[in-house]
């Protein structure tokens, strides 16, 4: 059968006594081991002293795998009758001693160093002969004690590759320490974030091996090197020569798989605390539960949260969701730069570069350029002040227990905020800036009047002048600005408050830089601005 057409083969073992044979006779077809290939194989060896009768008689033999042995173990090589020594050569053929012997005494003898070699020779040892050391003992040695004569070039196997992380590949809980000991266990190393373009990665290539020689001149493979590369996912861009590999995303560096991938997206399973510290990352931002209490999340992305924001500061790009709802106790701040949605807001600070869109909003300060869209089951905003660019619409305003509550509408509250902070700074520096400068004419009299000032009086008038200066300059930029904002509001475009239920008395309604305080209970009505009066209409 054209399977069974294999050739035979053999196989030659040294052991501690001498070498032995093994045969795998042929298969149906196959060629027939002969004894000059075995005798080829012994001379390789270095084994000159083989029995031939014996090799004959197993590559005759019909008997499979059977074990002969074929010749001893070279042991010693006398000469000159007194005088002796003894050669070595190790199984693995990668050395050999020589160790001299003397019967009578220990009186020196020349020894012919090209009988050592012819020796060696005979041996099949040809490779890695140290001649310097057969010229010295071949005149002086010690008895008795082995020298290395030859000796093997080992191969040298391939050093692995490896790849070179660039970031964190494991959570690192320990929290931030500061020189004074004080322990943050808000900041919190258990995220990798990386920037676009960012190196992730370097790859160290396997370094190939060298073969080696035995001391009969047989070449030693070394063991093949696995190639390695970098294994990489989605958001990240190799290198031409994919000897690197950089972020292609800014987001979450992680292994996954034994893949680097990059995720714009990070999820946390359960609440933002203790356990995890702050969160601050560049892409967007899942909480499967709350964010507790003194603790901040924050995102270039978006930042969703499918539980309870409490006293938390959370702060997104884009827009912000909050499943629940925040629980702010006076101590929470949630600022995005697109929309946010939520199911209420209590007692909290808000500002929203879009719309907002929720239940309820009680006792709380917010801010937004676009629309505030307050509805459903409770649809209420009662307490604090709510300021939209363009409108505010609820099914409540107020309380029946006649809670103060502000609505403010037309301008965009961030403009509104900086002027009025400008307007309440302003006498302040104005009010420095003159005491400098009754400072200043107090010691140009003293000087006028005492010729030079002492050294510390001096001193004061240098510092008061140069503040002088500075206070002037902020003053100046900040009278301009005032102005520039004093215009934009006084010419705020017009907005409108809508009540789908009822607007209660406490309830101070202004539209551009007009303001209407309600004093009686209205219902479904919408507030607009008609000239230099705020007008309603019924709904």
């Amino acid at each position: 059968m054209p399977g069974n057409e294999y050739d035979g083969s053999f196989k030659i073992d040294e052991r501690g006594d001498g070498y032995y044979l093994t045969i795998s006779l042929p298969g149906e077809g196959g060629k027939r081991v002969n004894a000059d290939e075995i005798i080829e194989d012994m001379v390789r060896k270095g084994v000159s002293d083989y029995n031939i009768d014996v090799i004959d008689i197993a590559v005759k033999s019909l008997e499979n795998n059977n074990i002969v042995k074929i010749a001893d173990k070279y042991i010693d090589n006398k000469f000159s009758g007194e005088q002796q020594y003894k050669i070595e050569v190790s199984e693995d053929r990668m050395k050999a001693d020589i160790t001299f012997y003397s019967v009578e005494g220990d009186t020196q003898y020349e020894v012919n160093i090209d009988t050592i070699k012819e020796e060696l020779n005979s041996r099949n040892v040809i490779f890695g002969i140290d001649i310097k050391l057969l010229e010295q003992i071949s005149k002086k040695r010690d008895f008795n004690e082995p020298y290395r004569i030859a000796k093997g070039q080992a191969a040298i196997d391939p050093i692995k590759g490896s790849v070179e992380y660039k970031f964190k590949t494991s959570k690192d809980f320990k929290p931030e320490v500061d020189e004074q000991g004080n322990v943050n266990f808000r900041k919190l190393s258990v995220i990798s974030n990386v920037k676009e373009g960012e190196l992730l990665a370097v790859l160290k290539q396997t370094t190939a091996g060298q073969a080696g020689t035995n001391i009969s001149g047989v070449e030693l493979a070394s063991k093949k090197g696995k190639p390695v590369r970098i294994r990489y996912g989605k958001n990240t861009k190799p290198s031409l020569d994919k000897t690197e590999l950089f972020a292609d995303k800014s987001g979450l560096v992680r292994i996954i798989d034994g893949k680097i991938i990059v995720n714009n997206v990070y999820e946390i399973p359960n609440n933002v605390g203790t356990s995890t510290g702050d969160i601050d990352f560049d892409g967007s931002v899942i909480v499967h539960g709350n964010i507790i209490t003194g603790f901040s999340v924050k995102a270039k992305g978006d930042i969703e949260v499918m539980g309870v924001v409490e006293g938390a500061s959370v702060i997104a790009r884009g827009d912000i969701v909050l499943h629940s709802g925040i629980q702010g106790m006076g101590k929470s701040h949630i600022e995005a730069g697109g929309n946010i949605q939520t199911k209420f807001i209590e007692q909290a600070n808000v500002v929203c570069g879009g719309d907002i869109h929720s239940e309820a909003i009680l006792h709380s300060e917010v801010s937004c350029k676009g629309d505030i869209t307050v509805e459903g089951k409770k649809g209420m905003i009662s307490g604090g002040t709510v300021r939209a660019g363009s409108s505010v619409s609820s099914r409540i305003l107020g309380s029946h227990m006649g809670t103060a509550t502000e609505v403010e509408v037309g301008i965009d509250p961030i403009v509104l905020e900086e002027y009025n902070k400008l307007r309440k700074g302003l006498p302040k520096i104005i009010e420095e800036a003159d005491k400098l400068e009754k400072v200043i004419l107090l010691l140009n009299k003293r000087k006028e009047l005492e010729g030079d000032l002492a050294p510390e009086k001096a001193e004061m008038y240098k510092s008061a002048i140069r503040n002088k200066v500075v206070l002037a300059n902020k003053i100046s930029v900040d009278q301009k600005r005032v102005k520039e904002l004093q215009d934009e509001v006084d010419n705020r475009h017009a907005g409108t408050v809508k009540v789908l239920g009822s607007i209660y008395p406490g309830v101070k309604i202004g539209i551009g830089n007009i303001y209407h305080f309600v004093r009686d209970e209205i219902k479904f009505v919408e507030f607009y601005k008609n000239g230099a009066d705020i007008k309603m209409t019924a709904l």
